[in-house]
């Protein structure tokens, strides 16, 4: 069964149907369409042109992720402890680390699938690294929800190394260490310290970005790990995110090692009392390093037992 169609332009009949008067119309209004066409032309010209100049103020902030790679930079800590236990109970510390070099690896962008999915990716991972090449859902000890949008564009990260460290007139040396190195020195508690981009939009730049950082503090009253807590980042447009602010949204209790290691061994590790918590963290990124990614995780390594600057 033939099927007649009639569009009307502008209010009048155009294509092979019935006309008012009973017979067929044969396309009398092609130069209605043809205005129709153009207004349409004018108005997608209209939006590229707006489109255009708002790239234009907005610089590079709107952009397509990039591939999967290692980058290398400079952070520092700016931390404030308060003391629970010990000869400092009561006391809070503030203090600024040097900038330290750290690296970390990104995933392939893809298409966040929801949790159902357990979702796993690969990072790249320098030849000289003995951390794992893969990502999965089920590796991340806090995961956000704002950060885990279904159909969202996402980028899973493993931070590789760090070791910042400093000389504090009240405390004395101090060291964090978090990746590789905290692997080859408390290799029996080590856990990766993993992140999560994920677009604002539906893909890419501008995007959030998160990490659950897992970090072993030595100091001279004992080692302690931090854990359990969420690095928030602000809006970022790049990786890495230069300058951008971020902080921790809850404070984090730090736990004798030596207790984690007992309680583990009794498996009641939630029971630790911490002996001290911090209670304002901030991590900013402070320089992109202008080496590849490997070469600056290798440069890390070899600057692991040099004096502290």
């Amino acid at each position: 069964m033939a099927v007649t169609i009639t569009i009307n332009v502008d209010g009048e009949p155009v294509g092979g149907g019935p006309s008012p008067g009973g017979g067929t119309t044969t396309g009398t209004s092609d130069g209605g369409v043809l205005r129709r066409l153009d207004d349409i032309d004018s108005r997608l010209g209209d939006l590229q042109s707006e489109y255009g100049e708002l790239i234009s103020q907005m610089g590079d902030e709107i952009k397509p992720f990039p591939g999967a790679d290692i980058d290398g930079f400079l952070s520092h800590f700016i931390l404030k402890i308060q003391f629970l236990t010990g000869d400092l109970a009561g006391q809070a510390i503030a203090f600024r680390m040097p900038p330290a070099m750290q690296t970390v690896s990104r995933s392939d962008p893809f298409i966040y699938p929801g949790p159902a999915a357990n979702h796993r990716v690969r990072v790249p991972i320098p030849a000289s690294s003995t951390l794992s090449d893969t990502v999965s859902e089920g590796d991340f000890f806090e995961r956000p929800a704002d950060y885990f949008v279904t159909g969202r564009e996402t980028v899973w990260m493993q931070i590789l190394n760090l070791d910042a460290r400093m000389e504090h007139p009240q405390i004395g040396p101090i060291r964090i260490i978090l990746g590789e190195t905290l692997k080859r020195e408390h290799g029996d508690i080590f856990q990766p310290s993993l992140g999560v981009a994920q677009s604002l939009g539906r893909r890419g730049f501008p995007a959030k970005l998160f990490f659950n950082p897992y970090a072993i503090i030595e100091t001279p009253m004992g080692s302690f790990r931090a854990i359990h807590g969420t690095l928030a980042y602000g809006r970022i447009t790049d990786f890495p995110p230069i300058g951008t602010p971020v902080t921790i949204t809850s404070a984090v209790p730090l736990e004798s090692t030596d207790e984690v290691r007992r309680m583990a061994a009794v498996g009641q590790e939630g029971a630790i009392e911490p002996f001290a918590r911090l209670i304002a963290l901030s991590h900013p990124i402070d320089v992109a390093m202008q080496i590849p990614g490997e070469e600056a995780f290798d440069l890390v390594e070899s600057m692991i037992g040099a004096p502290a600057s």
